[in-house]
This record gives structure tokens, sequence and C-alpha cells, in this order.
């Protein structure tokens, strides 16, 4: 019975040893990376309020396999031992997931537990190893083993590896990574001034938009590899994350944006067009929620969504025959596969390898250069189009010379002729011009000794019928001499207006000062003889420091024969005439303004004409605004009228201060 008991205990102990053993991870190469993610104790924290002593003394499980958490929010404590069978060997313990938000590290040393901090939201001054990953010198006692407890929180994915390797094999990976990295960003870098140069050719915004989303992919990259947060922000870890996650916003309309110019989308699908329309509101909002950090998420499900969308357009767009949206749909299938592992990784789906972690920047690198190249290739089709458009041109060009010229040729023949025939006409016009105006010489010579030879018997008709008058009383007799001392009055006027008129086509102007206080004063004089004189109230609104030069005869009879027509066809009660006279910028302002009876609409034009009459009850030769129009003319002035029926008319001049 005591030798079965004895069996019992020391297989007990052989087991307990084993255990003990297996738990143990042996470094005894220093040129050799140690994955051991199998050979640790796990403990998830349900609690998620557990503290170092409390963990301490409770039992872990051990991992069987890779870690591979997925989305898990409980804290998650790790638990490392390990022996170094180098004593003079330095060993370096490694976890490449930059994105982990909070580790703390609990060393055993000689002295006790010695506690570090890593994480996302730590500035690298704060590391215990400035690094892009999280990393944790290991110490070891005199026995040459080492005991590490790890507690990892936080809600990014918990998916990842922890390496344990010498110091030389740790500082040639990192400059192996830093050669990767640098050549992805390189790459980035290429293609941004690729576009920048292909930009200044064409000056199109397709290009514009797509620096940009390069522009947003190269902050993505680097905050989510560590990168940006080591070398461009090291003590500011929230600048490096809000760079990073609000990029993701940004670069989600600018590539839609792209998309819809890059396929024509419009052209080929409205549906798709509209639904790549919402996408910017949704990045708009997705960008407020993880500046709010209401949901820090919010950016990757953006892209998800969105390469879904482009993908999908992409296929519909080349389906209905869009050519290029071939080299689109190589480039999202590619960045799509690199987004699905490294998707399906973060869930727990897939271990954290080469192909889950880093396919997703092979695909962007290629998915960048894929679009610059196509971008490349339009830029070639367009300049094979310009270069064929001008082709055509010159050739059109060339042609139309030819054809031009030969037009040239037959009308400089036709124009030649015609200026033959024209040279022809013009002598002829000119002789029959010199015998017009030799005759217009004679005929005005005859009107104006003819005028002055009539003058005479009609003075001594009109004597003699006023003489008539005062010796005559008989009622009929009284009533011809009227009539007659009426028409012989009319006759004066045609005769007076015939003189006036050859003055006017053949005196040549004298030019004074004009005093248009006395001018106006004169006028309004000489007509007292008229019967409605004194019902006419006169209203004289002119400027005396006007300075102005003309023809004081005819000015005379201009302002004469506006102030004369308002007093004839003034109305029977409170009738006025107002003259007015304003010297203006470059011209001298003429207005004579009455309240008489006014002239009809149908009539306004043709009152200037020769011989025309408005009013054929009323005594007039319809010479006088003939005359005052030509008189105008001669000044180089411009007369209007404004009439209403019933209201009045006024006349309004504008003579040039410089004739």
């Amino acid at each position: 019975m005591q030798l079965r008991i004895s069996i019992l205990v020391l297989l007990f102990l052989l087991l307990a040893t084993h255990n003990k053993v297996q738990a143990q991870i042996e470094l005894t190469d220093t040129t050799n990376i140690y994955r051991v993610d199998k050979q640790i104790e796990i403990l998830i924290d349900s609690t998620g309020r557990l503290t170092f002593d409390e963990v301490n003394k409770l039992p872990f499980r051990k991992s069987n396999n890779y870690l591979t958490f997925g989305y898990l929010k409980k804290p998650i404590w790790l638990k490392i031992k390990a022996t170094s069978l180098q004593p003079a060997a330095h060993w370096y313990l490694e976890i490449p997931a930059p994105f982990l938000e909070y580790i703390d590290y609990y060393q055993r040393t000689e002295t006790g537990w010695q506690h570090a901090r890593s994480g996302y939201y730590l500035p690298q001054s704060q590391r215990s190893i400035p690094h892009t990953n999280h990393v944790l010198a290991l110490t070891f006692d005199s026995l040459h083993t080492t005991e590490v407890y790890i507690q990892i929180t936080g809600l990014s994915p918990k998916t990842f590896p922890l390496y344990i390797m010498g110091k030389e094999v740790f500082h040639e990976k990192t400059r192996t990574d830093d050669l990767w990295y640098g050549v992805f960003f390189g790459i980035l870098l290429v293609m941004l001034f690729y576009n920048f140069f292909i930009y200044l050719s064409l000056k199109q915004k397709n290009y514009l938009f797509y620096m940009g989303t390069i522009v947003c992919t190269f902050l993505i990259f680097a905050s989510a590899s560590g990168y940006a947060g080591r070398f461009l922000w090291p003590e500011h870890p929230n600048i490096n994350f809000y760079t990073g996650r609000l990029s993701l916003g940004v670069i989600g309309i600018l590539l839609t944006l792209f998309t819809i110019r890059f396929l024509e989308v419009p052209k080929y699908s409205r549906g798709m067009y509209y639904a790549l329309l919402t996408l910017i509101p949704l990045s708009i909002i997705a960008m407020f929620l993880v500046a709010l950090k209401e949901v820090p998420s919010a950016g990757n499900n953006l892209i998800s969504i969105c390469t879904i969308m482009f993908m999908t357009t992409g296929i519909v767009c080349r389906i209905k025959g869009n050519v290029i949206a071939s080299y689109y749909i190589a480039a999202w299938t590619i960045y799509l596969i690199g987004g699905l592992l490294l998707t399906l990784r973060n869930s727990g789906f897939f271990d954290f390898n080469f192909w889950t972690t880093h396919f997703v920047e092979i695909g962007a690198a290629m998915e960048t250069s894929i679009i610059a190249f196509a971008l490349g290739d339009r830029y070639r089709r367009y300049k094979l189009e310009k270069e064929e458009i001008q082709l055509q041109a010159l050739k059109m060009q060339q042609s139309t010379n030819e054809l031009l010229e030969k037009k040239v040729r037959e009308r400089t023949e036709d124009l030649i002729r015609a200026n033959t025939e024209l040279h022809a006409n013009l002598v002829t016009i000119k002789k029959q011009t010199e015998i017009i105006e030799a005759k217009n010489a004679e005929l005005d010579g005859f009107f104006y000794r003819i005028s002055h030879d009539l003058r005479g018997p009609i003075s001594s008709l009109l004597g003699l019928s006023y003489l008539a008058k005062l010796e005559v009383s008989d009622p009929q007799a009284l009533d011809y001499l009227n009539r007659q001392h009426e028409q012989v009055d009319r006759l004066n006027q045609v005769v007076r207006g015939l003189i006036n008129l050859t003055r006017l086509n053949n005196t040549s102007l004298t030019y004074e000062k004009i005093d248009f206080v006395n001018l106006v004063d004169a006028c309004i004089n000489s007509l007292q003889g008229l019967s409605k004189f004194s019902k006419v109230r006169f209203i004289k609104e002119v400027d005396p420091e006007i300075d102005y030069e003309a023809e004081w005869i005819m000015l005379h009879a201009i302002v004469q024969n506006l102030i004369e027509n308002s007093i004839k066809y003034s109305r029977e009660t409170d009738a006025f005439v107002r003259i007015a006279i304003r010297q203006q910028a470059d011209y001298i302002l003429l207005e004579v303004e009455d309240n008489g009876v006014g002239i009809p609409d149908e009539h306004q034009a043709r009152i200037f004409e020769l011989f025309y009459r408005a009013n054929h009850k009323t005594a007039g030769s319809g010479l006088g605004l003939y005359i005052l129009k030509r008189s105008v003319e001669r000044l180089s002035g411009k007369i209007e009228i404004k009439s209403k029926p019933g209201e009045g008319t006024t006349f309004i001049i504008q003579l040039p201060r410089k004739i």
C-alpha cells in the first residue's frame, strides 16, 4: 500500500515538473525570432477590474493556439516565463501591433515587480523603448529566468503575435521593416508627384482629387503602422489618432468625387451616380463620430462601404461600355482582398501573419499605382487625340487656306472690276453733283430774290388792309377785309420762312458769346403782339453764368420759335411757359415747357417735316419747326419732344459746348 502511494506521489511530482517545464520558454539561439503565442498562459478579466496583485494569485490557462481574440472588449492578461540559455545575450519582447491602445508590463526582477507601459495613446518618451511597435527589454534573474505579466485593454482588435528575439536580430528586423515601409511610402510619394506633373499638363481636377487620396492614404497608413506616431508627432498620440481616423472620411469624399469624374458615372449610370453622392454626407457623419469619439471605428466602417460601392460602380460602368473601368476594377479588387484579409484577421478568423497584416498595404500601393497608370493612360489617350485633332486641323487649315487664296484671287479680280466701275461712276456723280450744286445755287438765289421782291407788295397789302379796316364800317366788308388780312399774313410767314431757310443753307455762322438772360427776354418781348400773350405766365430758369459761343441770330430764332408755339397753343386759363437753360458737363441743356393743348402721339414723329402741320385749324406755314430742327443741327445739337394731349408739351435741346 505504501509503495502504491509512493508511486502516485512520484508520478504527480513528475507531471507537475513536466507542466512547469512546458510553460517555460527556452531561448537558445540569439539569431532566431521566437514566436511564443502558443507557449504562454492567458487570463480573460471578465470583470474588467482586476489588479495585478489579484491576477498574480489567479490560475491562468495554457495558450494552445495563436492569439486571435478579435474585437474582445474585456482586458486580456498574458503570462510569459522564459529561460535564457545565453547568459550574456540581451532579449527583447515585441508586440508588432501599433494599434493596441493600452499595454501594461509587470516584469519580475531581483527587487520585485517592475511596471512599464506602452500603447497607441502613450507618447514615445514615456515608453521603455521608443518604437513603432510595443517593445520591452527582458531582464533575467541569477537563474537566467524571467517572468512577465502583460495587460492589454482598449477597443481595438486584439489579434496579434508575441515575439522574443536577441538585440541584434531586433535591430535588424526594425531596419527591414523600416526599409519596406520606406518603399511603400516612397511609392505613394512617387505617384503623388507623377499625378502632379500630369495635372500641370492637363489642368484637370481629377488629378487633384487623386493627389488628395494619395496624401490621405499616406496619413492613414503612417498612423496605423506607428510611423507617424514615431517620427511625425511622437509626443502627441491624439494627433496621430485623429489624423489617421479623420483622413478616412476625407479620402471617402475625395475618392467619391474622383470615381464620378474618372468613370464618367453620370454618363453610364444615373443610379450609381446618385448612390455615390450619398457617400459624401456619410463621410462627413463618420468624421464627426470619430472626432466626438462616439464611434472610433466609424472611419473603417465607411471605407468598407465605399470599397463595395466603388467596386460595384466600376463593374456597372464596365458592363455599359466604359473601357477605362477595367483598370479601376483591377485596382479595387486587389485593395478589397487586402482589406478583407485585414478585417477577418482583426475579427479573429485569421492569424496575424505577413499576408493578413501587409497585403492591405501591398493592395494600397498596387491600387495607387494602377489608378495612376490608368490616369497616365488617359493622359496618353488625350495626347494622341489632341495630336490627331491638331493634324486634322492642320490639314483642314491647309485646305481652307488654299480655298481662301482662290476666293481671294477671285474676289480681288471682282473688286478691281468693281473699283473701275465705281471710279467711273464717281466721276459721273461728281459731274452731276457739280451741276446740281450750281442749279441749287441758282434756285436759292432765285428764292432769295423772289422772296425779297414779294416782301414789299405783301407789306403794302398788310398796311392797306389795316387802313381799310379803320375806314370801313360795313360788317360784311370788315369780315372780307379780316379774311384777306389773315391770308396775306400767312403768305408773309411763308415768304419769311423761305428767306430764313435760304439764309440757313448759304450763310456761314458768326460766333459770339451768348447772354442767355438777355436772349430769353428779347424773345419774349418780341412776341407781345400775339393775341394770347397777356394770358400767359412766363417762368424763366436761366443760369446767368453759362459760358457759350454761337450764332446769335440763329439761337434767337430757335428760342423765339419755341416760345411762340407755346403761346399760340396755350390753354385759355392759367397758362404758363417755362424756359430753362442750364449748363451741363459737355453741353447746354435748353427746355421750353408749356401746359397747352399738347400734340397727339401720331403727329409727334412728323412735326419736324417740311410743310407738315399737326393742327390745320390754326394759322401756320409748316416751316417753323422744320427750320428750327435744321438750325439745331447746324449748331451740332439734338432736339426731342415730350407731349401729352391736354397736358402740355416740352421741347428739349442739347447743344454741345464746343461746336
